[in-house]
């Protein structure tokens, strides 16, 4: 597959003001117990549920430390957890808006009433062609939009949910992604964002060897996220940028988060489109995304992450006077004087790629990183949390000749 390197220029975004201290996002693992199998997950069960009082001790902590908007409750699977709806109830008490990030197998109506009555603000549903999903095995992404239909309907039935899908993007699916962002661009008013996550692992070639301090280890059968094939691991945000600009005129991104070792690495990369009800007219640039961050921080104390909802109303071609791509996108509004009647809903597509490891052996992490977690008293990237669970600290690649 050949994948498209061209370059968009950064000066074309705005980087995202988050910091390790300041940032929308806390990211709290109530398990690493699951209930499938999905080939991108970075998580093995070595403990399995954590305590109530665990839990509320970590929210605590993001309160005091991290100053999110948002905890994604996560895992493993957290609604297999027995303290779901508590933990649900207890970050909403604590005025932090919770979202779970969940694979929706044991998601019905009855439990998503209870998970809403206890406060829950929103779903992440991670669905991809990788997973080993009772009854979908073997599906396609076009055919698994049919189950991302199902999940989207059920949210929205149920009123003033935040519903998010996203997937694990592999070479086999690569190709794939415009199918799932056709179909989310058909739901304007039920899908409030797609993002793809492009696959990563540790490689394990011959040009390097990986120690913990001085000591050599051999993590093939120890870490879940190494990778034989260097070539599968390679996908970056730029390539998925790329396909999305060739297949939708109307896309472009906004903003971004950057590496911490390499300079050109878009690490989360943003773009939020305006549509109505089933079809798209225009996207925001980076000046609305940096007003609505801005505001939401002056009069809130707290950056956003999500967009609570998709139905955003006429009032955000008020941005129009700083923004000349909210500004295209209202005259393509108006082309129709019958849109006047009809509804403004915005929906965003996220790109991530996770850590990368460089020539240099430096490992290059998400700047800021937004889906940090508490460890033995620490914040730490949550996708190299099993290093840390097994050998008490990052493993680091060396270079063999040397």
């Amino acid at each position: 597959m050949e994948l498209n390197n061209d370059y968009p220029e950064k000066s074309k975004f705005y980087r995202f003001p988050w910091s390790k201290n300041d940032n929308p996002i806390g990211w709290l693992e109530v398990t690493d117990a699951c209930n499938i199998h999905c080939k991108g997950c970075y998580r093995q069960k070595l403990t399995g549920h954590k305590s109530f009082e665990e839990i509320k001790e970590e929210v605590l902590l993001f309160k005091k430390w991290r100053n999110c908007d948002n905890i994604s409750i996560s895992g493993g699977e957290p609604l297999i957890h027995p303290k779901i709806e508590e933990t649900v109830a207890f970050i909403h008490e604590n005025n932090i808006k919770p979202i779970l990030l969940t694979n929706a197998v044991l998601l019905d109506r009855q439990r998503l009433h209870e998970l809403k009555k206890a406060g829950l603000k929103g779903l992440t549903i991670h669905i991809d062609s990788f997973q080993k999903r009772p009854g979908w095995e073997g599906k396609t992404e076009e055919e698994l939009n049919e189950l991302r239909l199902h999940y989207a309907d059920m949210i929205h039935e149920a009123r003033h949910l935040f519903c998010s899908f996203n997937a694990t993007i592999y070479h086999e699916n690569f190709s794939s992604i415009p199918i799932i962002v056709k179909w989310a661009n058909k739901h304007f008013d039920r899908v409030n964002s797609v993002i793809f996550i492009t696959y990563r692992g540790v490689p394990l070639d011959n040009q390097f060897e990986y120690r913990v301090g001085n000591q050599k280890v051999e993590l093939k059968d120890i870490i879940s996220y190494t990778e034989d094939d260097v070539e599968k691991i390679n996908i970056t945000t730029v390539n998925v940028y790329n396909l999305l600009k060739e297949h939708f005129p109307y896309y472009d991104g906004c903003g971004y988060l950057g590496g911490t070792a390499s300079h050109d690495a878009y690490k989360w990369f943003v773009g939020a489109v305006l549509g109505m009800k089933d079809r798209p007219f225009g996207f925001f640039g980076k000046k609305g995304l940096e007003i609505t961050q801005v505001f939401h921080h002056l009069f809130n104390g707290t950056y956003p992450a999500y967009m609570l909802k998709t139905k955003v109303g006429r009032k955000t071609f008020l941005l129009s006077f700083f923004d000349k791509d909210i500004r295209k996108a209202f005259g393509n509004y108006l082309k129709n004087p019958l849109n006047l009647f009809r509804s403004v809903y915005v929906q965003s597509v996220g790109i991530i790629q996770a850590p990368d490891l460089l020539d240099d052996e430096n490992a290059d992490m998400c700047d800021s990183c937004p889906d940090m977690t508490w460890y033995d008293g620490k914040l730490i990237n949550s996708c190299r949390m099993d290093e840390v669970r097994k050998f008490g600290s990052f493993i680091h690649a060396v270079k063999k000749e040397k």
